[in-house]
């Protein structure tokens, strides 16, 4: 009796349903790519119940009715014809898996319409078979409805989190529809209030409808080619920074992917720069050939794999590192006046879109509300404690003040830098702000010495001035910077002492590791370390290096294999934590009087190391108040 079975339509559907699609955002994401892929300038989401019923509605190609009832077939597709397309994929959608998935679990209408056709047709399904078909007229476009999602799959219902948590997730998968393709007017609507609008004006305009205004003031444009490879988009100035990773968003040829090694060297690069538990906040775009990537690893097409991820890295970190030295070294900017900017971050000016009036807060819910964000769908997120969206991200008290965005093609290029546009915004003149910037071979660098020392409170925070602006300095944080300066130039230069254990440490790994530390045994013991390999897969360590005394070696021997494991063993990288904390025990405390000489050498000696105004740790060094700012505080100005 055999006992391999042939299974029918209805149950290798819902298997791969299971696959495709998981919960109402794997329908809106497979719908909203089938929209894209259309060529379609406007697309429209609509969702109730959590995201059981689904409407999505575009002005694309369409399909005629014959395609309209293919597109429900199992692996029917019109993106791929042979086996060699699948070396160069350039559509959202392509497996062919989504319409029947999606199909298999709800009730299905699709109403479909070609621009030389005089009607729509339209096809009904319902556990993944036709009921009904007929003709209609509609526009030219696709319109998707789906109702009753997981309806007859009860065991997958009862697994949905609550409607507010599906809309959250439907919520941030639109956001990122919105910001990959920023030519595109994309709208999602919640139970009737529409809570995400984008009008395809470019990437900036974008990006103001999604993270709002003080992104885009937080954030350096950024914009480099090689021969076939492109990287453009906005990361934030070392001063700011988010505490997830949802304001992370990577767009490969128009799609939103995750890489881990992307997020891993962009999180490298500002490694000193950020406080524990914040991450980098970012927008950007690679686009390469088709067959540089390979975009069919996993069903949900989330993931991708690159071909050259060596120039990738190359010139990636190569931007932001770049873009970082333009501001790491510039003071923190205090702004306490307000909380919403109070000078426009771009030009305004949006009369051909009546999106704002002249003066929006006069009609702030009807309009901004309801076109940028939703102040309802934020308050209800956020009592929900979904962490998808921070209340912060979404600004509805915006100035009166007209709006223009730009288009891709009238982004600031590379050339315009942003810390002269921050000058220009506080009142500096251009020429004032950079007399006090000066450049080496390691940079740009403020120059402290320029600045009149006026005093220090709290024998912490010593205060300078110049013209219309005050620094302060933090003396703990800025000595320890150089302190830490100081060491990792030893460590990385090998120039360390080290030290003789009394005791060998001997520690045990399995065959795997043991195959990794063996395989990296000289790198290892050029940073410093006496490893020597006893029997089996154990090791003991006779020396350490000086920096290190002290040091928890269970902890030292499991972040050295993980290290091992992600192919990231540095000098620097191994002994971080340990350098961090050497630097930050040496350092002058808060709350300790020092006297004007060791002021001065203290300047004196930031001035010469040209070092990044932020602590290993993260924190400001420095902080710019400017006078105006002091003036309002007191009233003079109003």
């Amino acid at each position: 009796m055999s006992v391999i079975n042939l299974l029918d339509s209805s149950v290798f559907n819902r298997i791969a349903a299971g696959e495709v699609v998981d919960r109402p955002a794997s329908v809106v994401k497979e719908l909203v790519e089938n929209s894209i892929d259309s060529g379609a300038s406007v697309i429209k989401v609509e969702i109730e119940d959590g995201g059981k019923y689904i409407k999505v509605t575009d002005n694309g190609c369409g399909m005629d009715k014959e395609d309209l009832r293919s597109a429900f077939l199992p692996h029917a597709t019109s993106k791929i014809k042979t086996l060699s397309d699948l070396d160069s994929i350039t559509t959202l959608g392509f497996r062919g898996e989504a319409l029947p998935s999606i199909a298999s679990v709800a009730r299905v209408t699709m109403t479909s319409k070609r621009e030389a056709d005089e009607l729509a047709g339209r096809v009904t399904l319902e556990n993944g078979k036709i009921i009904e078909e007929t003709v209609v007229g509609a526009p030219t476009g696709t319109c998707a409805e789906v109702r009753d999602l997981f309806k007859n799959i009860p065991a997958r219902l009862k697994f949905l989190k609550s409607d507010r948590s599906e809309e959250g997730e439907i919520g941030s998968l639109m956001q990122r529809f919105i910001l990959a393709n920023y030519n595109t007017a994309i709208s999602l609507t919640i139970s009737g209030k529409e809570v995400f609008r984008s009008e395809g004006k470019g990437l900036k305009e974008a990006i103001y409808s999604v993270y709002g205004a003080e992104f885009l003031k937080e954030t350096d444009f950024i914009h480099c080619t090689m021969p076939d490879i492109e990287l453009y988009g906005y990361i934030n100035k070392p001063a700011f920074s988010k505490h997830n990773r949802s304001y992370q968003t990577l767009i490969v040829n128009g799609r939103y992917v995750i890489n881990q090694d992307i997020s891993f060297w962009i999180y490298n690069c500002f490694s000193n720069l950020l406080m524990k538990r914040q991450y980098p906040a970012y927008v950007l775009f690679i686009n390469l050939p088709a067959d540089m990537i390979d975009i069919n690893v996993h069903p949900n097409k989330m993931e991708v794999k690159f071909v050259d991820i060596a120039r990738i890295r190359k010139m990636l970190t190569k931007a932001i590192s770049d873009s970082i030295s333009e501001t790491a070294t510039e003071p923190k900017l205090i702004e306490l006046s307000s909380d919403v900017p109070q000078t426009p971050v771009f030009e305004q000016n949006f009369e051909s879109n009546n999106i704002l009036s002249d003066n929006p807060k006069a009609d702030i819910d009807s309009k901004v509300n309801n076109a940028y964000n939703g102040k309802d769908f934020v308050k209800n997120l956020t009592e929900n404690k979904t962490d998808i969206y921070e209340k912060e991200a979404f600004y509805v008290d915006i100035p009166p003040t007209k709006i223009n965005f730009y288009s891709q093609s009238d982004m600031p290029t590379m050339n315009e830098k942003p810390i002269v546009k921050q000058a220009e915004k506080i009142g500096v003149t251009q020429t004032a702000f950079l007399d006090d910037l000066k450049k080496d071979a390691k940079g740009n660098y403020f120059d402290f010495s320029l600045y009149r020392y006026c005093g220090k409170i709290f024998n912490t925070y010593l205060i300078f001035e110049k013209g219309s602006e005050a620094i302060m300095i933090d003396q703990h944080a800025a000595h320890e910077k150089l302190l830490y300066t100081k060491f990792s130039t030893a460590v990385e230069n090998g120039t360390n002492s080290v030290q003789d254990l009394l005791f060998p440490y001997i520690f045990d790994v399995d065959y795997a590791e043991s195959e990794l530390i063996d395989e990296h045994e000289r790198e290892i013991t050029d940073l410093g370390f006496g490893l020597n390999k006893l029997s089996g897969n154990s090791y003991s360590l006779s020396y350490i290096p000086l920096i290190l005394s002290g040091m928890d070696f269970r902890q030292f021997v499991s972040s050295l294999i993980d290290l091992l494991k992600q192919n990231k063993l540095s000098k620097l990288g191994i002994m971080k934590n340990e350098v961090m904390q050497s630097a930050c025990k040496a350092a002058i405390k808060g709350d300790t009087d020092i006297t004007e000489s060791d002021i001065n050498l203290l300047i004196s000696d930031i001035c010469e190391g040209r070092i990044e105004l932020f602590c290993p740790h993260g924190r400001p060094i420095a902080i710019r108040i400017d006078k105006t700012e002091i003036e309002k505080w007191f009233k003079r100005i109003v």
